[in-house]
């Protein structure tokens, strides 16, 4: 997979993130407001960001499993970044210690 701009960028919140100490849902919510991230993602990022190729992203968008998303023409699709940060929030499983 290509790392793209964003999704370089979104991997270095996260990383600023974490090192605060942020885990789990909080993580995931400190990103969904970060302004310093674009306010929407492209297919190609959301895959990039998730290690998956773009047919992927486009399987799970198609079948409703994935995170919400913005159709602004018949081929063009956003991604929300708040509602694709809190997608990831919604899949973390917090281990018992």
């Amino acid at each position: 997979m290509e790392q793209t701009d964003t999704a370089r960028a979104f991997n270095a919140r996260l990383s600023f993130w974490a090192a605060s100490g942020l885990s789990g849902a909080d993580l995931y919510e400190a990103l969904a407001t970060d302004q310093t991230l674009p306010p929407f993602f492209d297919p190609e990022d959301i895959a990039a960001i998730q290690g998956v190729k773009p047919s992927a992203v486009k399987k799970h968008r198609n079948r409703g499993s994935g995170p919400e998303f913005m159709r602004l023409t018949a081929k063009l699709v956003k991604y929300p970044r708040a509602e694709f940060c809190r997608h990831l929030a919604s899949k973390f499983v917090r281990r018992a210690a």
